[in-house]
């Protein structure tokens, strides 16, 4: 059994990659022919830009929101608690490098074969 392992919005990371791929096929098949996606690598390699713009844009907003201060009741002592946003334990917004390099390495299997 394949289990995806997130926390908080982790899960978000899948659902932008998958959903600018979707995109990005739609646009390059109707604008470059039926099937262009398919036989090419660099339309997927826009597709990881776009979603590494997004995920380190909403990685860094959903990091620097502040978390909930709780007070304990014995010792008066305050602590807060952050939400973490992570797929695979890798937060959020180190998503976006990772996706990045994939796109890069996609660029380069495309323009050097």
């Amino acid at each position: 059994m394949f289990v995806i392992l997130f926390q908080g919005l982790g899960f978000l990371v899948a659902v932008i990659v998958i959903g600018c791929s979707l995109i990005a096929n739609l646009v390059f098949n109707q604008e470059a022919g039926e099937g262009y996606y398919d036989h090419h690598k660099w339309p997927f390699a826009v597709s990881l830009v776009f979603s590494a713009v997004i995920c380190w844009l909403l990685g860094n907003f959903l990091r620097k929101r502040p978390g909930r201060v709780l007070i304990d009741k014995k010792t008066g002592k305050e602590f807060t608690l952050n939400r973490k946003h992570t797929l695979f334990f890798i937060p959020m917004h180190w998503w976006a490098p990772i996706l990045l390099v994939l796109a890069l390495m996609l660029f380069g299997a495309e323009f050097f074969k």
